[in-house]
């Protein structure tokens, strides 16, 4: 019984971790597809890693403000922003290990215009920040589950 119960706690502890960091991570996802939506172009790019903004062509923040900040098409007043299931993806190609999951934007009914669904790879930071590695446009509902949003991360 004393063997046990240390390996439980420890499990424990793995498993409270792991559930912290995708809470973490997810929190991240949303808050910075939620700047995209509010056009808040200098949330939004700070939410995303170095290595992708530069691979946009920034090499600062405001650079990435400048090329990312577009008028919208539309109303998104009542949009709303949902995450999926926080999934761990292994690296690919230039991305790092970290964590997948779908983000739904519903556009609401000022714009008509339906759901986007995006999977995203978000990498850790410093002081448990989470940032935005990689983006990927789903087609579909049925992409968003943890295995379609992996995939999806591995494909491109």
């Amino acid at each position: 019984m004393a063997v046990t119960l240390p390996l439980v706690g420890c499990g424990d502890d793995a498993n409270g971790e792991i559930k912290e960091r995708a809470a973490a991570a997810s929190e991240a996802a949303r808050t910075y597809q939620q700047a995209s939506v509010d056009q808040d172009w200098k949330t939004a790019c700070e939410a995303r890693t170095e290595r992708l903004r530069r691979s946009w062509g920034a090499d600062t923040i405001a650079q990435c403000v400048e090329i990312t900040s577009v008028p919208r098409i539309g109303n998104y007043s009542d949009a709303r922003v949902s995450t999926g299931e926080a999934v761990e993806v292994k690296a690919f190609g230039p991305h790092p290990a970290g964590i997948g999951l779908s983000v739904t934007l519903d556009s609401g009914t000022a714009s008509r215009g339906g759901a986007f669904y995006t999977a995203l790879r978000l990498v850790p930071g410093e002081h448990g920040k989470w940032f935005v590695d990689q983006a990927v446009n789903l087609a579909e509902a049925k992409d968003t589950d943890s295995e379609a949003v992996r995939a999806a991360l591995n494909r491109k």
